[in-house]
């Protein structure tokens, strides 16, 4: 569910919108000159958004990886090359 408030509007009702954003879930969304300026969204919904960004994240790289290495752009190196590389030594 999501509402919209003139910045005005939102101003004179600010604590009922962050409790509407908080209990219900509900997404606020602030607009000056009818422009969207900022948006209310209780904090678990914003953090699983946030987890789920670095989700698509890590399998949007990983994509990319398969397909540069069924490519033949990877070119590997053994562990022991990389980890002499890095300056890490033996494990």
């Amino acid at each position: 569910m999501s509402a919209t408030f003139p910045i005005t509007e939102a101003r004179a009702q600010f604590g009922s919108l962050i409790r509407r954003a908080s209990h219900d879930r509900e997404r606020i969304t602030i607009t000056d000159h009818g422009q969207a300026a900022a948006v209310f969204i209780n904090p678990r919904e914003l953090a699983e958004l946030e987890e789920r960004l670095e989700d698509l994240e890590d399998q949007l790289a990983l994509a990319r990886y398969r397909a540069r290495q069924a490519s033949g752009e990877v070119v590997g190196i053994p562990q022991d090359e990389a980890r002499a590389r890095l300056g890490l030594g033996r494990p």
